[in-house]
Formats: C-alpha cells, sequence, structure tokens
C-alpha cells in the first residue's frame, strides 16, 4: 500500500507560489521598463534642445577668444551709418595734443641721450 507524501504537495505549492511572485514582479519591470522606453526619447529630446540653447547663449555672450586687431566677426553688430568727422575745434585740440606728446617724447630722448656718455 503506498503512502501518501503531504509534504510534497506543500513543497510543489510552495514553489508554485514563488515562481507566480517571480512572473508578477518580472510583468512590473517589463511595464515600467516599457513606459520608460516610451518616455525617454522625448526627455532626450527636450535635453538636447535645452543643451542646443545654452550652447547658443554662451556663444553668442562670449567675447572672441583672439583679437583681429578691430575686424569683425560675423555675430558681431555692423556700425550703422558713417562717421562723422571731427568738428574744426576738436580737430584742432587733437593736433595741439599730439604735438605736445611729441615734445615730451624728443625731451625725454634726449635728456637720455645726454645720460649716456
Amino acid at each position: 500500500m503506498s503512502r501518501p507524501f503531504p509534504a510534497r504537495s506543500n513543497k510543489l505549492s510552495a514553489e508554485e507560489r514563488r515562481l507566480q511572485r517571480e512572473t508578477e514582479e518580472l510583468r512590473r519591470k517589463e511595464l515600467d521598463l516599457e513606459h520608460q522606453l516610451r518616455i525617454l526619447p522625448a526627455k532626450m529630446e527636450a535635453r538636447k534642445t535645452r543643451e542646443r540653447e545654452l550652447a547658443r547663449i554662451r556663444a553668442h555672450t562670449s567675447s572672441p577668444a583672439i583679437s583681429l586687431n578691430g575686424t569683425r566677426g560675423a555675430r558681431s553688430p555692423k556700425p550703422t551709418g558713417k562717421r562723422r568727422p571731427l568738428p574744426v575745434r576738436e580737430l584742432h585740440n587733437a593736433q595741439i595734443k599730439a604735438l605736445v606728446l611729441c615734445l615730451i617724447l624728443a625731451t625725454i630722448g634726449i635728456l637720455l641721450w645726454r645720460a649716456f656718455p
């Protein structure tokens, strides 16, 4: 006569419950990953757009790295209208100022030349 094995049936039902829990957990993870897969491209596009905008702002507000002695780049504003010539009085004052500076420089040069024998 065969003996029933109640422990074996309990063991199987415990194993089945464990497998069901794992299956449910895997389904939840799968749903979460599908949700992330749907949302992630939009987030990445938003991040790229924000980075492009920040780079554009930084490039627009930064000064040029190398001075080109007054030559203008594509981003620098162009002067509007023609430059007006200086009025006669201001032109005369600028000429006198330049002459005085030249005399001072010549005096310094002569004094240095006399100082060295």
